[in-house]
């Protein structure tokens, strides 16, 4: 099984985590074919947490889990914290293949995005 994680912050404010949550759940709408399993976690204030998240998927039978940085900068969740749990998640589950992919502030298309909400 494939499965996507969309990996946030966290906060403690439940609005913040309702709207990853709900992000998620229009992914998994939109890539229908392309992940069995479509969920949110989180890296500290709200629950799932990351490491849990991947937990829960590889007993669900997953054996390909994409990590989705849903962040803007590289602070230190995307150059230490993410890599560092799947670094472990790695050696606890190793028959799991594990990818993370660019961040979003480093996906070129941000720039469209911003431009079209600031131009409307």
């Amino acid at each position: 099984m494939k499965a996507l994680i969309i990996a946030a912050h966290g906060s403690r404010q439940k609005e913040s985590n309702l709207e990853v949550a709900s992000l998620a759940a229009r992914l998994s709408k939109k890539t229908i074919g392309s992940f069995e399993e479509v969920e949110h976690a989180f890296l500290q204030f709200a629950d799932p947490l990351l490491e849990k998240k991947i937990d829960e998927l590889v007993q669900k039978g997953a054996t390909r889990i994409v990590i989705f940085p849903f962040f803007i900068g590289s602070g230190s969740h995307i150059l230490v914290d993410i890599p560092e749990l799947v670094k472990q998640a790695q050696v606890t589950h190793g028959h799991v293949e594990f990818n993370v992919t660019r961040h979003l502030g480093r996906i070129e298309a941000i720039e469209n995005i911003i431009i079209h909400e600031v131009m409307a």
